[in-house]
This record gives structure tokens, C-alpha cells and sequence, in this order.
């Protein structure tokens, strides 16, 4: 909640769901996968720098505590997965204000493919294919693109005679070029041309049968009480030039190297499709 303190001055509390891991690792600097405690307090402290306001990083166990601590405005800022943050926005309880960039880019897409020369040749032909998906929470490798696949009126469980979740986008990809699977889902980077740049499947030939997005890497949303003067100076610092000591703390937390500004339209595709996610308790 943004409010005033003893001080007379403001204090924002942002909010990151870690690993126990994550939230034992105090030190800024000791190797671990993801983010640590020790990193959001750098990245806290960067941002108040930034901001001329204290920043306190709060972390949580699990999206749930996350997102509910966001509703009721305990929390001014939270970083939530695409989905949940689309959950989120679509309820009122928050607001996106930035996406990471990445190395491809701050967005991505779904993909459903098969072979290069399969009979397969458009979603009209699957006639119960085998499809290989990433995992039930999958963004790129299941949710989404089967979602797409469901507002076009098809039923996954006619399209498909066999549906499996092999764990990793390489394993889907792996599973569709040995035959061991019709047609798969991964992920999608498109060029400023509408090219496919990048995709799971790598340099390999295949055949893409449907597209959906585009899907945020992650989102910065705000809580909807927080004044919109103190969200736009918050999206400010974040995707303006020149603060190179927060820019350094958030691609040591986040693996990000710098911020995009983002609004409710951006997400207007995800919205249409939200009637048909399958959300699950994170994404």
C-alpha cells in the first residue's frame, strides 16, 4: 500500500514470489537459479535511489499469498508470471506498468507445429494427431495456444487422439522431428517484419499450424489504489535511460536488461482468450 510513514515520507512495497532457496539467499552475490532475496534488496534499494522514495522488497512462498496481498493493496508492486498477471488485470485488482526485455525481446509467442511434409497441413487435418505439450502451466508450451485452439471451436479432446507433457520445450520439439508425436507446442520470437526470428524448434524444418499471442515474458503490475502519478513515475525510471545502477540490479534479479512500458491493450489478445485458459495456480 502506498502510504505516508512516521517520516512524512512514502514507502512502496513490492512484491516477488521466491524459492526457498531464493528466499534463504541473502547474500546479493551467491551463485543461485532465479531470484534471491539479497538480489530484490539491491534492486529495492536501486529503485528508491531512482524513485526518492523507500522501497521495501517483500517475498512470498507461493502466486496465491502474491496476489492476494496485491488485491487488498498491502502490496503497491508485484512481479506475476503473463497469466496470473492477466488474471489479475481482468479481476481490477492490479494495473501492468512494465515487461522485461530479454534477450529475444519482452514478448513471445505460442506455436503449434509439425514436420516439415507431414499430412498435417492446417488445424482442419489434426483428425486426432498425438500432440506433445510442454507442461500443464505452460505458457508457450500448452496454455495458450490450446486456449487459441479452443475460441476456433476445436475440442482438444477430439482434435487430439493422444496428448502428453514431456517436461521441456526441447522434448516436445524432439518428440515431433522422431515421429513420436504428430504436431507439438513451444515458444515463438518474431522480427519487426512478422518473421519468425527464433522458436523452440531451432534451425530445424517445420511446419507452423498456428500462432497465439503475444505473451510478456513477466509483468510489473501495480495495485489499483496506487495513484497514477506513482505509477507513471514508476514506469519512468524503470524504461528511461540513465539509471545504469537499477538497470545493473535488475538484470541481476530478473536476468533482464532493461524495461518496456506496457498498458491494458497490449494484453487485449491474452483478454479475449482468457474464457479460454485453463489457469492453473501459476504459469
Amino acid at each position: 500500500m502506498f502510504e505516508p510513514t512516521d517520516s512524512s515520507e512514502a514507502e512502496l512495497r513490492i512484491g516477488l514470489a521466491l524459492s526457498r532457496e531464493g528466499r534463504l539467499t541473502l547474500r546479493p552475490t551467491a551463485r543461485a537459479d532465479g531470484p534471491t532475496r539479497g538480489r530484490l534488496e539491491v534492486f529495492c534499494d536501486a529503485l528508491s535511489l531512482a524513485l526518492e522514495t523507500k522501497v521495501t522488497g517483500m517475498d512470498f512462498e507461493s502466486y496465491e499469498d502474491l496476489l492476494l496481498e496485491l488485491h487488498w493493496g498491502t502490496l503497491a508492486l508485484a512481479w506475476l508470471p503473463p497469466l496470473l498477471a492477466l488474471r489479475a488485470v481482468a479481476r481490477g485488482s492490479a494495473v501492468p506498468l512494465v515487461v522485461p526485455v530479454r534477450g529475444e525481446g519482452a514478448w513471445y509467442w505460442s506455436a503449434l507445429f509439425t514436420r516439415q511434409g507431414s499430412a498435417i497441413t492446417s488445424l482442419d487435418s489434426l483428425d486426432r494427431a498425438r500432440v506433445a505439450w510442454v507442461d500443464p502451466l505452460s505458457s508457450s508450451g500448452y496454455l495458450v495456444v490450446a486456449a487459441a485452439l479452443r475460441e476456433k471451436g476445436l475440442s482438444l479432446a477430439e482434435a487430439f487422439g493422444e496428448q502428453q507433457f514431456l517436461g521441456t520445450h526441447e522434448a516436445v520439439v524432439s518428440a515431433v522431428l522422431e515421429g513420436r508425436a504428430d504436431v507439438g507446442a513451444t515458444y515463438a520470437h518474431f522480427d519487426d517484419a512478422g518473421r519468425v526470428r527464433t522458436a523452440g524448434w531451432g534451425r530445424a524444418q517445420v511446419r507452423a499450424l498456428e500462432f497465439a499471442g503475444p505473451i510478456p515474458g513477466d509483468v510489473l503490475a501495480a495495485a489499483t489504489a496506487l495513484p497514477d502519478e506513482v505509477r507513471v513515475q514508476v514506469t519512468e525510471v524503470l524504461t528511461a535511460a540513465g539509471h545504469g545502477v537499477l538497470q545493473r540490479a535488475a538484470r541481476e534479479l530478473l536476468n533482464a536488461s532493461g524495461f518496456e512500458a506496457v498498458s491494458r491493450a497490449h494484453f487485449a489478445r491474452l483478454e479475449a482468450l482468457l474464457a479460454h485458459l485453463e489457469l492453473g495456480s501459476k504459469s
